[in-house]
Parts: structure tokens; sequence; C-alpha cells
């Protein structure tokens, strides 16, 4: 698990360590030019040309000291400060001091296109910037992006907002970015992700303490996460052990979406999967399942049979509600029927959002819901740009305010148990695929069947999915990945091997 940082969180993070710890600004600065230095100097042939492109803030003198220190181990390696040197925060000055006693060439604007320099470095903003790029700063900026160079950014692109990865009018379009300390939001979040490039997360030498004292920040995960996320699986374990899943959704015609549900639950794991749609689809879903078990929720003239709903309900660990469903009277019933009746978890998707408002889900800290924006504005009562503004906290916000855990599904998921904020950084474009979302839910209920807590299962369904979209856009690409591509995906992704003990 990786922290991901707001530039507030940041700047608390660094405070901490100075003022509360005791560790010099420039100790700080230091390690970080350190740790740009170095992944330079292991990445970049010693032959290269270094051009560092300074702001005149803490940014700039990170840039200024790892400019000195490549010059000290015998690269080429100039400086280009950007911006009025009257206004150098304390420590930058000091690092243009140190940078010219250890004859550091400054050079002027037209070396960011000379061939003398192969690597840019650009140092000019932090994570704080919070206006438009204007000036001479977009003028150098626009010249960096012109230059067609291997350009390297230090803590972020300068011209992306750090917190929600906007980009301020023009940004530097970066090869690899070397961020400091933890990951920011900005380089996660779509459309700052794009200008980062490889991101690399430096340590430099934040005490744990400093960590702690940052309040609830968000997160992500990566590999190394898998065996703790997912579900242990008891060897002297049976199909009751494993848990008991119901689909419920599917109408004329929209049998495809339970069925990957109950393909997905049954993927990742679960030990028995019950599919209750209509009758007429049922002889199309157990050819093409036959593992499953199936119930018909369907009386004539559109009646629901409640009594097939109750049994469903009941025979199940965990429900999944709402793919395929369609938006029928008799679907609206449904709805209302199993989340008046069902007090196990419940995985709430496509139709099944539709059909809901949002007083239905208040306190009902059983349920999952799992939201792509137009559902999410639908039930949340906000336009789609308005929540794009800040859909991290839109997520926590609206789980916080009715008590659901919310998989809001985007560029980036997020999923939030309106404390908490989880930022899924797996998946490709390969996903926005018809079926994707509805094996998700089975991922997600697959992992509650096994015992799972409704948060827990949440984010590690959503990362598993698109762990399994990874490894299906390497074997199909990301254009021709479908869900049913996704479901081998999983058995490939779930193939992993615990640590001893584990």
């Amino acid at each position: 698990m990786r922290y991901l940082l707001t530039a507030g969180e940041a700047k608390a993070l660094d405070e901490h360590a100075i003022q509360k710890v005791g560790f010099p600004g420039l100790v700080l600065m230091e390690k970080a030019a350190m740790t740009l230095a170095s992944v330079l100097m292991e990445r970049e042939d010693r032959r290269s040309g270094f051009l560092f492109v300074c702001g005149t803030g803490n940014n700039g003198g990170d840039g200024l000291a790892a400019a000195r220190l490549l010059k000290q181990q015998g690269y080429r390696a100039a400086v280009l400060l950007v911006g009025d040197p009257e206004r150098m925060s304390a420590d930058a000055k000091t690092q243009m001091a140190l940078a010219a006693a250890c004859k550091v060439p400054a050079v002027q604007s037209d070396a960011v296109g000379s061939p003398v320099y192969d690597v840019i470095v650009d140092a000019m903003f932090g994570v704080g910037l919070n206006r438009a790029v204007s000036g001479v700063y977009e003028t150098v900026i626009c010249a960096v992006n012109a230059a067609r160079k291997k350009v390297y950014a230090a803590d972020i692109p300068s011209g992306i907002h750090g917190d929600n990865g906007s980009v301020m009018n023009v940004a530097v379009r970066a090869d690899v970015t070397v961020t400091f300390g933890a990951n920011k939001r900005g380089l996660i979040l779509y459309p700052g992700c794009r200008y980062a490039g490889e991101v690399i997360v430096g340590d430099i030498g934040y005490p744990e303490v400093s960590y702690e004292a940052v309040e609830n920040p968000a997160y992500y995960y990566e590999p190394d996460d898998l065996a703790r996320i997912v579900p242990t699986r008891p060897p002297d374990g049976h199909k009751g052990t494993f848990g008991r899943v119901s689909v419920i959704g599917g109408s004329e015609g929209m049998s495809g979406a339970p069925l990957f549900s109950a393909q997905a639950a049954y993927a990742a794991g679960a030990g028995l999967v019950k599919v209750c749609s209509m009758m007429a689809d049922r002889e199309i879903l157990l050819s093409a399942l036959p593992e499953a078990l199936f119930c018909s929720y369907d009386k004539a003239e559109e009646a629901v049979d409640q009594e097939a709903l109750k049994e469903a309900v009941s025979w199940a660990d965990c429900v999944v509600l709402g793919p395929g469903l369609g938006q029928s009277a008799r679907a609206g019933n449904i709805v209302s029927y199993v989340l008046g009746h069902c007090d196990k978890p419940v995985v709430l998707d496509g139709d099944g959002i539709t059909l809901c408002q949002a007083e239905m889900l208040k306190g009902r800290n059983n349920v999952i819901l799992t939201p792509h924006p137009k559902e999410f504005s639908a039930i949340s009562g906000k336009e789609i740009p308005r929540l794009k503004e800040d859909f991290l906290e839109e997520v926590r916000d609206f789980a916080e305010r009715t008590g659901v855990i919310v998989a809001g599904k985007d560029a980036r998921t997020v999923v939030s148990n309106g404390r908490e904020i989880y930022v899924n950084v797996s998946g490709n474009s390969g996903m926005g695929t018809g079926g994707s979302g509805d094996v998700l839910t089975g991922v997600i209920a697959g992992f509650l069947a096994q015992g799972a807590d409704v948060f827990t299962a949440a984010k590690a369904g959503v990362y598993v999915h698109g762990l399994a979209g990874d490894h299906g856009s390497r074997v199909y690409s990301e254009y021709s990945l479908t869900a049913s591509g996704l479901i081998e995906g999983l058995k490939a992704v779930l193939g992993f091997s615990r640590p001893e003990g584990g």
C-alpha cells in the first residue's frame, strides 16, 4: 500500500519533519536532490548533457542541488533559472550559491533547444501550484515540450495541479517523474498521469512519525499487496466454506450481464453461485455456466415472484443486484424488495442503481454501490462535470452521507467508506467494454462470499479486476479485450502463491 497525498498533505508531511521532528529543510532538500540525481545517473548516458530548468521555490532548490551533484560526479550539467531571483526561497538561494561555488554553469532560455543538452530536468513548480501558468513560465514550458528531448520532472511536472491532476493552462510533458516521500494525487489522476510518465517514488528520509501525522491520506495498492487483500482459502475448505452468491438480474435480451457476474464470482473463489433471472433466460445461462444454480423471479404480466427472491436472498451469503435487470416496473419492484428484505452484503450495480434513490441507502452499511459517472450523477443529483472536478471527495462525501461503500467507476476508480479513500491504479482502456462492470460486481461478491468485509472486498475487487484487465490487454491488446477476456485474466491474476505462513 502506498500513500497518495494532496498538496496540503505533502506540505504537512514536510513541515512536521522540519518543525516537529527537527530535520533541517536543507537536509531534506539535499536528500531529494540525491534521489533525483541517482535516478538520472542510473538511467542516462554519462556523456549526456543535463539542463536543469529551475524555479525560485523549493522545487527549484531540489533541481539546483541535483545539478550540483551531477557536476561533482563529472557530468555535464547546467541550470536555467526561471523567475525573479529576488523572490527565491531561502533554501533555494542557498542551493543557488552552492551551485555557483561548484561552477555549475547558468544559462539562458535558448539553451532549452540547444543540442548541447540531451536531457531536461523540470524543477520549476512543486505540488503547491494553484494558479494558471503564464508569462515566462508558460514560454519555457512550451519550449521544453517543443524540444522533444528526454524530460524528467522533480516531484511533479510543472503546470499539473497536485490535487486533481488538471493542467493549469500548460504543463511539462515528462517521460519520468521522480516524486519525493510519497506519491501525489495529481500524478495518478487524469490528465496529470499522462504528463507524469513513469512515476518513481523516492524515499528522502521522512520519519514514520511524520507520515503518521498526516491525517487519513488516500492510498492505492501495488502487486505486493495482493496476498494480503485477497481472502485466504483454508486447505480443508469446501464449497460451503467459500460462500454462496446470489446474482439477481437479467431481463429479456439481457442475459449476458448476470452471466458475467456469476462467472466472475466463481473465478474469484465463491463456492456456489445462483442466478435469479427470467425463466426465458434459464437455458442460455445454464448452458454457458452449468456450474450455476438457477431460479426465476418472473411471473406472468410483469408480476414478481417474491418467494423466489426471498429464497435467493436467504440462501446466499451475499447478493449481486441489478446487472441487466432493465428499468421496468417489475425491475423496480425487485430492487425495492431486495433492499427492503436483505440484511446481507449487497453489491448494487447497473440498473439496480438507476432504480434506486439515495434515501433508500441511508444507513445501509452492508451495501456496495458501483456507479459509473452517469449512474453516480443520477443517484447523487450532481452533474457529471461537477462530480469530476474532485471525484475523490465526491465519492467520499456520498459514502459519508449515506453510509454505503461507494466504488465510483471512472478512469481511476475510487472506493470510499466515508472516511478512507482508495484510488485504483490498475487497469487500462481495454476495460471500457460491455460487461466489464458486471465482471467487477462478481469479483467483489466472490470475495464477500469468502468472508471479506464490505470495504476490503470492494477495494480488493476493484484492484484485482484492474489487474485482470492488465493481463488481458497483454494477451489480447487493449483494442480486443472483452468481458470474457477479463474473466480469463482473473484466473491468471489469482494464481499467485502466498508466502509461507500467509
